[in-house]
């Protein structure tokens, strides 16, 4: 993978957890390099956390060991930092900085993901962060409230956690290193490619694991939620097995379930993923559905985002329906492979209902995300969007329609796809002009 990712960003990040688990203190160092084809004069890192409820404070910045003096835009969620002189295509730069964050409390932007919640820390997007350079430039717009907003290159990473011994602390990657001194304990995890870290920690957490091929599959969950545990390993372990076949083998030794307070159902990191806590109650009914059958989908989406989000990125912001659409279609192939027609049937009439939920309107699907009002995110992007799926594949016929999504997957592995080159890569395998379908589903006229 360093082979075929030249260039790619290089982070090391140590910081400590205090231990009340509500402040964070750190140091980072990246390497980046211009892999763009104009000269760049800056850099920019998003701090979200000052948007999520709580706060970041980042000091004694320096490229390639002078000081600079950085910039907060962006109602504070970017922070611009000048470069000592213009970084040319191909070159790279040296990037330093300390870092202190306050952990949010109450459960605030982006669904609730960051902070320190019922006894668990949910660390979402806590470091500073570099953004994708496209295009459009640096995609540093404060986030709309609606969408995920983890639109990062694939990256690498070498990660030191000083944390309360007595905390179960899971994180994207693998654990390579592990030192404990009375009360306190050092964890290392190297992680990548991966678009993103993710850690999070509970002295409460208990764990199930079963291998697959060559990865171990571990659930977390709080200890009077075990059941549920070994039901998202299940669920996972069936996803896993079916997206494998159906787009290419899932490329890292692990992956982690892990239940966790949010304000959403799950949510998706490289080689982790976050599950919803009360998904994990036997006795709940979330939406008007048993909580066994909502974790069943739930885990099974979540898997999905492995490899459309993980592996293949798109900007969340601008082209949400690229992953999310995408993700809800391939779940509903989990269920025809685990269970059959009948059952896959079922679960694409919720994408019927969520549509309904804004009278079927005839909203674009491919609208970014800050341009949808009220309900209509969830039910255009998640609901008509996967209609749009399963239309685009009944017009280019299944089976030109499922080597297709895999070679999409293979060819845009670890980079970044765009509307544009699913649609084109469609219509080179149909032989057909999709246009008008795109049109009618996907564009804004």
């Amino acid at each position: 993978m360093l082979d075929s990712l030249p260039g790619a960003s290089v982070y090391h990040i140590d910081f400590q957890i205090s231990e009340d688990f509500l402040l964070l203190k750190g140091h980072e160092a990246v390497r980046y390099t211009n892999r763009e084809d104009e000269p760049l004069t800056e850099v920019y890192f998003r701090l979200f956390p000052n948007t999520s409820g709580g706060a970041t404070r980042v000091s004694g910045v320096k490229v390639d060991g002078q000081a600079v003096e950085p910039v907060y835009e962006f109602a504070d969620s970017a922070m611009r930092v000048p470069l000592t002189s213009a970084l040319e295509p191909g070159q790279q730069t040296q990037i330093h900085m300390d870092f202190e964050v306050e952990v949010a409390r109450e459960m605030a932007g982006n669904y609730g993901l960051f902070g320190y919640f019922e006894g668990v820390l949910v660390l979402d997007e806590f470091y500073p962060v570099i953004p994708v350079y496209d295009d459009e430039g640096w995609n540093v717009e404060v986030p709309p409230p609606n969408s995920d907003s983890s639109y990062f290159d694939a990256s690498f990473y070498l990660v030191s956690v000083d944390a309360p011994a007595e905390s179960i602390v899971v994180a994207s990657g693998v654990e390579v290193a592990r030192q404990q001194e009375g009360d306190r304990q050092v964890l290392t995890f190297a992680a990548g490619p991966a678009r993103d870290f993710y850690l999070a920690a509970s002295d409460n957490y208990r764990l199930v694991s079963q291998t697959v091929g060559e990865t171990t599959v571990n659930s977390y969950a709080l200890s009077d939620r075990m059941e549920g545990a070994e039901l998202a390993l299940q669920f996972a372990i069936g996803a896993l097995n079916s997206f494998n076949t159906r787009f290419g083998t899932y490329p890292y030794t692990e992956f982690d379930i892990i239940s966790t307070p949010m304000q959403a159902l799950g949510i998706e990191y490289p080689g982790t993923v976050g599950i919803a806590l009360n998904l994990y109650d036997p006795d709940a009914e979330i939406l008007g559905l048993p909580s066994q059958v909502m974790l069943e989908s739930t885990v099974a989406h979540e898997v999905g985002h492995q490899w459309f989000y993980s592996i293949v990125g798109n900007d969340q912001i601008d082209e949400p329906w690229l992953d999310e659409a995408l993700t809800q279609y391939v779940t509903g192939l989990y269920f025809l492979d685990a269970y059959g027609e009948s059952a896959a049937q079922s679960y694409r009439g919720s994408w019927e209902g969520r549509w309904d939920r804004v009278d079927r309107a005839n909203i674009p699907i491919g609208l970014p995300a800050g341009a949808y009002q009220g309900n209509e995110y969830g039910a255009i992007v998640y609901g008509r969007g996967p209609l749009f799926i399963a239309t685009l594949a009944e017009e280019m016929g299944q089976e030109t329609f499922d080597a297709f999504l895999r070679d999409y997957y293979q060819s845009h592995k670890w980079g970044i796809g765009t509307g544009v080159a699913f649609k084109q890569l469609a219509e080179q395998h149909c032989g057909c002009d999709l246009t008008d379908l795109f049109e009618d589903w996907v564009y804004d006229q």
